[in-house]
Order: C-alpha cells, then structure tokens, then sequence
C-alpha cells in the first residue's frame, strides 16, 4: 500500500514527515536511503534526505507499513516475562510494571513490551488489525503489573474478541456483571484528608458500585461513564490502605482517576498521585492481580497472583 501526502511548505523532506509520522528522523533517513520515499513528476529521480520540498509536491511512501515491520523487529529487545497459564490457543502472563504491553511507535522499538516478549516466542499470531499488536487483545499501563489474556490461534482471538465486546457494549452494569469475563485490581492508596468520608460512606456496604462520569487526564479527555465495583479494604500503617476493585467498565487511567478523585491517590501514582507521593525511585502501587473468564469449552478459568 502507498502512502501520498500532499504538502505546500518548504522545509527538507525529513523534518516534514517527522511532523506528520510518530517516528523519528532518523528512522526516514533510513527509507528514503532505499528509495522508498519518492517525489511524483520527478521521472523516478532518486531523493536525498536533504531535499527541499517545493508547494505542491506529492510525496509517495512505498508501504510505510512494510518496512516498520523489519525496523521495529531489528531492534526488538529479547525479554522473560512469567507465564501463569499456557495451553495451544492462549496464554495468561504475569507483565511486569514498566513493561509496555505494546510500542506505540517506532521511537518505542528499543523498549521492553509483551508484543516482543511474543514476537521472541511465538510466530504468526493473529491479530485484531496491526502486526504490532499480535497476540494482544486488551492491555494494561506501562507501570500497572498483573495478568493479561494473550491469543495464538484465530478461533480463540473471536472468542476473547467477543466477550471483551460485550462487555464494553452491554448496557447497563447488571448486564456487565453477567459476562463471563472480570478483571480485579489491587491498589495501596494514599489517605488524604478526603479519604475518610468516603470510607465512612463506603465501608458497611461492600462491595460498593462506584458509577459517575469522569475525565481521565489523556487526550482527547472526554467524559465518559466509568463503573468500579470496590470489593475490600484494609487500612494499613504510615497513613496507607490497600483496596480490591473490580472494573465493569474498561476505561483509560480508570481506577487511577476513579481513587484519586476520592481523596485516594494511588501511591507512587505520578500523574493521580498527591505531591507527598511523588518519586521517581518507586513503583506505582497498582496491579491486576486476578483474572476470571469463560473458555471455548464453557469452563469458567480464575486465575490470580
């Protein structure tokens, strides 16, 4: 496939497909020295990564897609990740915090994620749209550890594409807690001079169902509807309390935002946390630490660690 990109400024052909591509310089530098970026109405003239551009010239890229696959491989570091549970169609794996679940760009090759972890041990996975992303169907933050669900074969990528899409799309949360499908965090939170309100209101009706609209701090941040389930609390010493959710809706930042907007930031928590948390030296307090879903056979698979 061929990519054309019309432009009307005059800066050098590397700087502006920097701008308008997540890769870096150096990574075009790379395809345009095997000609695999080219100028239309030149009459095949070879490039330089020093061209200037001119207004209106038509810039082809022959299969960007192509060669982002041989790049990102060549630089894909080899990396041990504990496995929980194998069978021929899936695998459930223990990720480790700062570990990505998948480059997000080519700058993101030289980094630890599950998709190297597969790439090293697994070939042809299927996947839902992007060779980057084989074997994944759902992901956790590069600094949350816990249990991810990874598919080998094509029937089972259906399956597990399926109940994660009822789950998303199922209207009302008693039809979300009747899918075949649950995730359960851990957070040691930090107790702030909200913190004991919202216990107090919480902690004679567990498990308490959380629902309201929240804004994550991403982009674009758009409100939507989040719904945490909280299972447990333990208060513990040094002004700390570990909590056990379940999420019924899979949002971006959820249970981060969810707890810091309650006067409980999780510890460590950089971007939620209070500013007595913030540490670079130190992980972020959550983890995924149990997993339930339903198989192709009908067996009902509860894992946890």
């Amino acid at each position: 496939m061929e990519t054309v990109i019309y432009q009307w400024t005059w800066e050098r052909i590397d700087k502006f497909l920097c701008q308008h591509f997540p890769y870096s310089r150096n990574f075009f530098h790379h395809i345009i020295s095997r000609w695999w970026v080219s100028i239309q109405n030149l009459d095949d003239k070879v490039i330089k990564k020093s061209y200037k551009l001119k207004p209106h010239d038509i810039i082809l890229i022959d299969d960007l897609q192509r060669f982002l696959w041989s790049e990102v491989l060549s630089e894909s570091p080899d990396i041990a990740i504990p496995i929980i549970k194998e069978t021929d169609d899936y695998l459930v794996i223990h990720k480790p915090k700062w570990v990505l679940s998948h480059p997000n760009s080519v700058r993101d090759a030289n980094k630890a994620s599950v998709v190297w972890f597969l790439y090293h041990r697994y070939k042809s996975l299927p996947s839902i749209g992007n060779f980057v992303r084989a074997g994944l169907i759902h992901r956790l933050d590069k600094d949350t550890d816990g249990l991810m669900i990874l598919v080998k074969t094509e029937q089972w990528l259906a399956h597990f594409k399926k109940l994660f899409q009822a789950k998303s799309e199922s209207p009302s949360r008693e039809a979300k807690e009747k899918i075949p499908l649950k995730k359960y965090y851990r957070a040691v939170s930090t107790i702030t001079p909200q913190w004991k309100t919202f216990i107090d209101t919480i902690k004679e009706k567990l498990p308490y169902i959380l629902e309201e609209e929240v804004i994550p701090k991403v982009t674009p941040a758009i409100s939507k509807m989040w719904i945490s389930k909280f299972i447990t609390l333990w208060e513990i010493k040094n002004n700390l309390i570990t909590i056990e959710l379940e999420i019924l809706t899979w949002r971006t930042h959820q249970i981060r935002c969810h707890l810091s907007n309650h006067g409980l930031p999780i510890l460590w928590d950089k971007l939620y946390g209070a500013t007595n948390t913030l540490n670079e030296k130190n992980d972020m307090q959550l983890t995924a630490y149990r997993l339930i879903f339903e198989d192709l056979n009908w067996e009902i698979i509860d894992l946890h660690i």
